[in-house]
Order: C-alpha cells, then structure tokens, then sequence
C-alpha cells in the first residue's frame, strides 16, 4: 500500500518527539478522553477507545492516567472542551497536508497553525480541497511471530518466529483485508521485517480481531489517512516539507499530520 511504511516512520519520529517535548502522555490523555466521550467507556464496545488506549499502553502511560482519562470523557468532567478537528493544507508542487488537531481554541490554532505554514511556505485550504485526496484506511503491522504459551508452570510466554509465506497463506484466508505488503520496522534499537496489513475503515475492527485469534505480534494499529495519488518531489523541496511536516507534530493541539509526498 503506498505511503504505508512511510507513515509508520512518521508516527515513531512523531512519538520521540512528543517524548522529548514531555507531551506525549497529554496528547494521548486527551486522545481517551474524545474516544470515552464520544463512544463511552468500554474499550470492547468503542473501538475507538481500545486504540487509544493500547497506544498509551505502548509509551508506559500509568494505568491510574488512563482511567482518569476514561473517567473524564463518561463522567463530564472535561471541562476544557477539548475537540477534534482536521485542517488542510497546500504547498508548491502539489503538496497536500491533512493537519488532525485537537484543541480547546479553534481561533487558537488556526492561528498558529498558519505561522508555521507561513514559514514553511504552505497555507490553510479551503474545506474539502484536500481531503478529497486522502482515502481513511485501517492499518495493521504484524511481526512475523506467533505467540507460545510457556510449556512448564511459571515459565514465560514468548513469540517464536514464522515464516512470512505462512503468515501471508493465513492471512489471504481472512476477509476484509485489501492488501499486504512486506516492509521495515524500525525501533529506536532495532529493525526487523513486518507485514504491513490495509483494511476499510469499516472491516477494520473485524480484521484485527480476526487477526489476534491467529496469535500474531501485533507491533501497531491505527486508522490511517493514505494519498490516492502520491507527489514526487526533488531533494530539496523534500527536505523542507519534512521540516514542515516536523514543526507542525511539534505543535500541542497537532495529534497527527498526513501528506500526499512520496517519502513522507
């Protein structure tokens, strides 16, 4: 699936970022918080809600964080007013941007959401000029292990490889899933083969469940925003919409960025 890999890169960057900055665990906070709010509280019952909470789980949020955060969203409690909301963007050579915020402020993050396009040498579209581009997709990256439970009372689980040509004859046998490609995933110390796993947005949750009967590492999952058609660009205009794409994660109401260039 095109851009796929390209967006696993882009949301492991985009985490050690956050971590650097300290804003991770809010981001995700506010994440669960939208996700109870808007589907209650039971993560078998909002699918929404398990993905954000199994991405707090994946950073080490403390469990006492992320019941607050569900408490929050079901009890009312959430007085900021915290909402989604996407903003389009375009830049030279054909370059799109889908900006998924989350903020408290519209006035406030248009704003300067529009500082850093300007600098960047992008700016705000108008509603649906760009959206239009994207197609919202779920993605599944598994490692190729499957899970064998320990043999001896007290001994521990543990995930022994599988040949990827096994995993991809089981996987042609589920419903629902549009394509799988073989990719990279990269760790901050180490790297390793996975498969890269396209849904609809509607057979998502249905093929990840699947999936998980199966026994599989499951290394992420999450729906994603693709580019139809992907833009070519050279080095240098490459260079600086990466650093535009970086600035704009960098931003606290800015939970997700997602682009129609090649390489991004």
């Amino acid at each position: 699936m095109s851009g796929h890999s390209k967006w696993a890169k882009i949301k492991r960057q985009k985490g050690a970022n956050d971590l650097k900055k300290g804003m991770v665990f809010t981001k995700l906070a506010r994440n669960i918080t939208l996700a109870a709010k808007e589907g209650g509280g039971d993560p078998d019952m909002n699918f929404a809600l398990r993905i954000a909470i199994d991405k707090a789980k994946a950073v080490n949020m403390p469990s006492d964080n992320i019941e607050r955060s569900i408490k929050k969203g079901i009890g009312g409690d959430d007085k900021t007013q915290f909402q989604k909301i996407s903003y389009e963007a375009i830049k030279g050579n054909g370059a799109s941007l889908i900006i998924d915020c989350q903020t408290d402020n519209t006035n406030r993050t248009v704003s300067e959401l529009k500082k850093i396009l300007e600098m960047g040498g992008a700016k705000l579209a108008s509603v649906g000029s760009v959206a239009w581009q994207f197609e919202e997709q779920g993605s599944i990256i598994l490692k190729p292990a499957r899970l064998q439970k320990a043999q001896k009372y007290g001994g521990e689980d543990e995930y022994i490889p599988v040949s990827i040509d096994e995993i991809e004859m089981e996987l042609l046998e589920i419903e629902g899933i549009s394509d799988i490609e073989e990719g990279v995933h990269q760790d901050e110390d180490s790297e390793y083969k996975v498969l890269e796993i396209s849904t609809s947005k509607n057979d998502f949750a249905s093929v990840l469940k699947q999936i998980e009967k199966l026994q599989y590492k499951i290394v992420d999952y999450e729906l994603v925003k693709i580019a139809k058609d992907q833009v070519v660009l050279n080095d240098s205009d490459l260079e600086k919409i990466e650093s535009l794409v970086s600035n704009l994660e960098d931003h606290d109401d800015v939970d997700s960025v997602w682009s129609n260039v090649k390489g991004i």
